[in-house]
């Protein structure tokens, strides 16, 4: 049902255990019985299988025919003759436990420390994840409804929360972005009216921005919110220039149609290049190939989209609205004189400054030669990364046991792994799915207005914790903010034609050079399990011929 709901690509299963029917053989009471296992496998092939065994056809009808082969209970099972030996009869249940079980015990997955089946959904390259959750989540209730008593359904970790939650952000920065950018153009031009014609070409030039997204086939995410957000002021500024070029014209005597003109006539090439301008700055970058290219298209389209049309609305829209709105008597408000004599004494301040620095012009050479010689060198040993880390509200955990454990061993420690998790006092819930040498784990956060501390205050006290499990290792990651090609920073790649002994002592020494480095935070995984260990059977042919063996 969810795999067939729209933008869904697969919905895979993850730790389902098969139901199957397990036969515990008792090989004490098989030796007594003189019973051998070779002989419960034929009982078994001879009466449990399915058969088709043709139809009979009369003169009207014809019937198709099945017989009762299989069996399909446990206590047919239990009851299924082994041998008949001088009228007495051996039954599976004589020498074997058997129980409905499952197909294989190679996974164990547990949900807040209880036994669970995880179900990952992937949506379609070109979906809408916030649209596929929501259609998931409606799905999700009704599927509830359907299940057993005793069983139940949660959503474990929906990454679209960390999304819904960044772009509630952005909405918020917007609205902060647009009130600060209207009080400045007040306090500035000094009059409700001249605060009207920027003020109207603002949502106009984001809403023609939002329009060539439509056209373009972006969507609204992160990227282009922030796109948004940026444009507010670089949109604003084509209608603030043209407001002072009319009020210009207006207290030198001209009527508002005319003044209005005259801006708009004087202010086309200007506003043209400024436009244009923009546009070559921001362009290249979503034509950008690669991750870069391909993160931050829809980024650079919008913002030069919505810079295009904010220029056009200057040049047709701000003119006519100002010829309306504008005359000679506006009153300039009291604010803005006091805001414009504290800008005159810091343009007097700066007059002085300069006057100051062109004086000693040496040293001032000399102080824009260091700052020159000193980009190089604050370049290449600044810390790089194409996004910096975003607090998601997990914590994913990888375990890495040694490689002849088993499933039970490593359960035991996953488990003192899940202890530490739930020991969080920012924990909501936990997650894990336990394989005999590996796993995988985490922990989800309460939300983010319910708690004090990040992931990243969190992780190192994890870290700690995790640390002191014996029988494995586990290393506490967050989730990266960006899509790449490796969940750590830092991966060594041994190649070589030596043995694989050899490449494993090799890949060790590695391994402890770089935690005596105190560089890494713990030890680095070695993911070639080229060590496991094995036993070797040597076979006593001549003992086994004495005996009638094969």
């Amino acid at each position: 049902r969810l795999t067939a709901l729209e933008g869904v690509q697969r919905a895979e299963i993850l730790g389902a255990r098969t139901f199957a029917m397990r036969i515990w053989l008792k090989p004490d009471r098989m030796a007594a019985l003189n019973i051998s296992p070779a002989q419960v496998r034929q009982a078994l092939a001879a009466n449990n299988y399915l058969a088709a065994i043709g139809q009979t056809k009369g003169a009207l009808v014809q019937v198709n025919l099945t017989a009762d082969t299989d069996l399909r209970s446990v206590a047919e099972f239990e009851n299924l003759v082994i041998r008949e030996q001088d009228g007495a009869l051996v039954r599976l249940k004589d020498i074997a436990s058997v129980v409905l079980g499952a197909e294989d015990y190679d996974t164990e997955v547990r949900f807040s420390g209880q036994t669970a089946v995880f179900m990952g959904i992937f949506p379609l390259p070109n979906a809408n994840a916030i649209d596929v959750i929501q259609r998931v989540r409606a799905e999700m209730a009704l599927i509830e409804k359907d299940l057993p008593v005793g069983l139940a359904a949660r959503i474990a970790y929906d990454a679209t929360d960390y999304i819904n939650n960044a772009i509630q952000e952005v909405i918020k920065t917007l609205t902060e972005t647009l009130l600060i950018v209207v009080v400045i153009i007040f306090l500035f031009l000094g009059s409700l009216r001249s605060v009207i014609v920027p003020v109207i070409a603002i949502p106009i030039s984001l809403i023609g921005g939002i329009f060539l997204m439509q056209v373009f086939g972006f969507t609204v995410n992160l990227l282009t919110l922030l796109a948004i957000v940026l444009s507010v002021g670089l949109v604003v500024d084509d209608a603030i220039v043209v407001v002072e070029n009319v009020e210009r014209h207006l207290r030198e005597g001209q009527r508002p149609f005319d003044a209005a003109i005259l801006s708009a006539r004087e202010l086309v090439g200007p506003i043209i290049a400024m436009t244009l301008t923009l546009i070559a700055v921001y362009t290249p970058i979503g034509l950008q190939g690669g991750l870069t290219g391909s993160l931050f298209r829809e980024f650079a389209f919008t913002l030069a989209g919505a810079v295009t049309i904010s220029g056009i609305v200057a040049l047709t829209l701000s003119p006519m609205m100002a010829s309306k709105l504008l005359n000679a008597e506006d009153e300039q408000h009291w604010l803005p004189a006091h805001v414009n004599a504290a800008f005159d004494r810091l343009r007097i301040f700066y007059g002085r400054l300069l006057n100051g620095a062109l004086t000693a012009r040496p040293a001032v050479y000399l102080v824009w030669a260091a700052l020159f010689a000193l980009v190089p060198p604050m370049w290449m040993f600044s810390a790089q990364e194409l996004a910096p880390g975003e607090d998601q509200g997990v914590i994913f955990g990888i375990v890495n046991a040694s490689a002849n454990a088993t499933l039970d061993q490593t359960s035991q420690f996953a488990s003192a792994a899940n202890d530490v998790f739930m020991g969080v006092p920012e924990t909501d819930f936990t997650f894990q799915i336990t394989f005999p040498t590996s796993g995988f784990g985490g922990m989800v956060t309460k939300p983010w207005s319910e708690r004090e501390r990040t992931v990243f205050q969190i992780l190192p006290e994890v870290q700690q914790k995790l640390g002191q499990i014996p029988g494995i290792e586990m290393f506490p990651v967050t989730p990266p903010a960006l899509p790449g090609g490796g969940q750590f920073p830092v991966e060594f790649v041994i190649a070589s034609t030596a043995d694989a002994e050899d490449i494993l002592d090799i890949a060790k020494q590695v391994q402890l050079k770089a935690m005596q480095s105190g560089m890494f935070a713990f030890p680095p995984i070695i993911d070639v399990k080229i060590d496991q260990p094995q036993a070797e059977i040597v076979i006593d042919r001549d003992k086994v011929a004495d005996l009638g063996l094969n």
